[in-house]
């Protein structure tokens, strides 16, 4: 079947080609939707006859038989014989189905013929353009067509594959995209002036756009989990010792503001780390992004009159290109809510600390968000971290009702948001312990810290005076706890990739009684840059510190990475505007009245089909099946009656098993004919499977194959017809099955 799809797809199209340049010079007439159905009715007929089997072939005779009555009977009728003689003309569809059969099994399966075709199709686009030669849009589009579909098998050939590497199954898989360009070429409107090249620009633009989304769409993965060690987004924190180059595009960021520099997108949040990996075990439902923008802002409001020295709201979209995940990429500060979605048209989870779709998501998707961008590089913004405090509940609910409109939500109390900081302090304040060598170290480290923020910027440095490497080998197998961890990466190893020095992070600020967590999502150098495609090799962790006042803030500690954000201070006191509701308003629909429909016009009774001008026909197209059948069935008996022995049994061997396999018994792939035969044995008597005895006697010694087989193959004649007439009884629609292609 995929090979009778191949080759239709180069026949089809020539023989369209054909019919649209030549139709006209011959007296055909103009190409309509009909001409254009016949011509690929009768073409198809030649790849169906070509790839049919004997059955096929019979089908294939009988219906042109019975069509060749069906016109015979017409003839009496003088008004169908005067529509004839005015249509002898489309004869020529049968020369022009002849020479795209022809043509067109040369161009699938002789590439050098299949160049040389479509250079000349596409040359010949150049005089008509020059000399400004009309020319119908289906003839471009074949022609096109034909191109496309040798450039892609081209492409196919050279692209070295994985798994199934047959060239024709992927040219058919791939064959609805390249038709639906063809589809709308053809559909959309066109000026009556000559030829120009901006539609092949469009053309050209749309091929492109195609190729690259068939190559993204091949090249995603089920999942983005690259446990092997990849360079790549994971749902997983394993620390693989080493890390491969990834660099396939997977993202797209659009409106990324000035101000920043470096964005950093959040995926993924871990909670526990084993000592080998980290793991995720936090099942809060609360919607912990939400609580985390809603408390900045309020804390924001007790602490400073001039909020926008600190945050201000921006909008960014974001679109999955070569990405399967069912977790939401955002920046920092996001607002993201059940009722009232920013993210526009989808519905999402909050689990654990993580923001997920309710199924996993992949290419084209696209969301818009509403965030804070944060002052982070702002000294004021540092001083904030030191002195701010939770906010009060007058000042939350303020805010709750006038930035985010949210003052009746049940889901965004006061109560539920001094819960959820209590549990983060209590789940992720967790305590980790230092051993007496590194406590000396880390108590040194700190001198002269007056606050947390400035013992962070010491770790910040220390991490940051170690060695970047992708590949730093394994953690030791001996190393089951933060304790070891810490020891072994801060005291022996120090050097590593993002997730050593994330981990490493986050366990040195738990360690000062700071709730921390690990991060993994992507790390974007802009370059103030307003959009900018994200690739694998940007994924990256880092270290999240929660402060009751700022919420939770990022901290990197990896060598070469970090950067945030910066503006001047507003001179007077700012506040920030409403979030707003963001709500998606539906377009009134303008109905207009329907024309009344045309009276119908009486019909011509010019020619009467009667019941038997069809039952005859169809009659004898069956007779005529019945007839070659008969001839096949007796030709292929004299056939067999007339081969040698071995040759005869080795015929009623192969009619055996198509019986046994239609009874439900057939010989599995890696099965021996012993095993095949000891697995029939509990159905079959022993009489019935001698053949086996014999095959294998066949296969495994040749000699005496002469006479030696004239008992064996009577022997299979008992037990072929013997099964046969088992067959029958059990579904006569198989025997009639056996029959026909046997």
């Amino acid at each position: 079947m995929v090979t009778f799809f191949y080759e239709c797809l180069y026949v089809l199209t020539i023989a369209s080609g054909i019919l649209a340049i030549a139709a006209g010079p011959v007296g055909v007439g103009k190409v309509g939707i009909l001409l254009f159905l016949g011509q690929i009715a009768i073409t198809s007929l030649f790849v169906i006859f070509k790839n049919g089997k004997t059955t096929g072939r019979f089908i294939s005779i009988g219906i042109l038989s019975a069509f060749t009555i069906f016109i015979i009977i017409l003839s009496r009728y003088d008004k169908f014989l005067g529509m004839a003689v005015e249509n002898v003309r489309l004869l020529w569809l049968v020369a022009f189905a002849l020479a795209a059969f022809i043509l067109g099994e040369l161009a699938a399966y002789v590439k050098v013929v299949g160049i040389i075709i479509s250079a000349l199709s596409f040359a010949s686009l150049i005089p008509i353009v020059i000399f400004k030669y009309g020319v119908s849009k289906l003839y471009v589009a074949a022609v096109f067509l034909l191109v496309l579909l040798t450039l892609v098998s081209l492409f196919q050939k050279r692209w070295q594959k994985s798994g199934d590497k047959d060239i024709k199954k992927h040219m058919v898989f791939t064959s609805p995209f390249i038709l639906l360009i063809i589809i709308v070429i053809l559909i959309l409107p066109y000026s009556p002036k000559p030829y120009n090249w901006t539609i092949v620009k469009n053309i050209y633009q749309t091929i492109t756009e195609t190729v690259r989304d068939i190559r993204i769409r091949a090249s995603i993965r089920k999942s983005e989990d690259y446990a092997e060690g990849m360079i790549g987004f994971s749902d997983r924190g394993n620390i693989n010792g080493e890390i491969k180059s990834n660099e396939e595009t997977v993202l797209s960021v659009a409106g990324i503001p000035n101000e920043m520099n470096n964005l950093k997108l959040k995926g993924k949040n871990f909670s526990t780390f084993t000592g080998q990996e980290w793991i995720d075990e936090d099942t809060s439902d609360s919607p912990d992004s939400m609580f985390d923008t809603i408390g900045i802002v309020a804390s924001l409001g007790d602490y400073d009159d001039s909020i926008r020295n600190y945050v201000k709201w921006e909008k960014m979209r974001i679109e999955y290109i070569q990405m399967n995940t069912s977790y939401i990429f955002a920046p920092e500060k996001v607002a993201i809510r059940k009722s009232n979605l920013p993210v526009y048209s989808f519905d999402i989870i909050n689990t654990g600390s993580d923001i997920l779709w309710p199924k996993s998501k992949s290419y084209k998707t696209a969301y818009n968000l509403i965030y804070l961008l944060v002052n982070t590089e702002n000294e004021d913004f540092a001083k904030f971290l030191v002195n701010g405090k939770t906010p009060t509940e007058k000042t939350y609910n303020v805010v709750l009702k006038q930035q985010f409109g949210l003052e009746n939500d049940t889901e965004y109390t006061y109560k539920k948001f001094i819960d959820h900081q209590q549990y983060i302090h209590e789940f992720y304040g967790k305590e980790v312990v230092l051993s007496d060598e590194l406590k000396a170290y880390t108590d040194k480290l700190y001198e002269g810290c007056e606050n947390d923020v400035e013992k962070l910027q010491r770790i910040e440095a220390l991490l940051k005076s170690f060695e970047y490497t992708e590949t730093p080998g394994k953690i030791p197998e001996y190393i089951d706890n933060e304790t070891e961890f810490l020891d072994y990466f801060i005291l022996e190893s120090r050097k590593g990739y993002c997730s050593y020095f994330a981990t490493a992070f986050t366990l040195l600020a738990r360690a000062e009684g700071m709730p921390a967590r690990y991060v993994q999502g992507y790390n974007i150098n802009n370059g103030s840059k307003s959009s900018v495609y994200v690739s694998s090799n940007m994924a990256h962790a880092w270290c999240e510190v929660y402060f009751d006042g700022a919420g939770w803030v990022s901290f990197d500690g990896t060598p070469g990475f970090g950067g945030g954000t910066y503006w001047e201070r507003v001179a007077k006191p700012s506040e920030l505007p409403p979030i707003g509701t963001y709500e998606r308003k539906e377009t009134p629909v303008d109905e207009s009245t329907l024309p009344e429909l045309p009276e119908e016009e009486a019909e011509d009774e010019g020619i009467i089909i009667e019941w038997y001008m069809v039952a005859i026909p169809v009659a004898a197209g069956l007779a005529v099946i019945a007839l070659f059948f008969l001839i096949f069935k007796i030709s292929a008996a004299i056939r067999l009656n007339k081969m040698d022995y071995d040759r005869k049994f080795v015929v009623l061997c192969k009619q055996i098993l198509t019986v046994l396999k239609l009874l439900g018994k057939p010989m599995g792939e890696a099965e021996t004919i012993y095993e095949y035969k000891v697995r029939l044995s509990k159905d079959y008597e022993d009489n019935l499977l001698t053949f086996t005895d014999d095959l294998e006697n066949y296969l495994y010694n040749p000699a005496g194959r002469e006479e030696g087989y004239k008992d064996a193959c009577e022997k299979a004649f008992k037990i072929r017809d013997t099964l046969l007439e088992d067959l029958k009884k059990r579904s006569i629609i198989r025997f009639i099955r056996y029959h026909l292609v046997n």
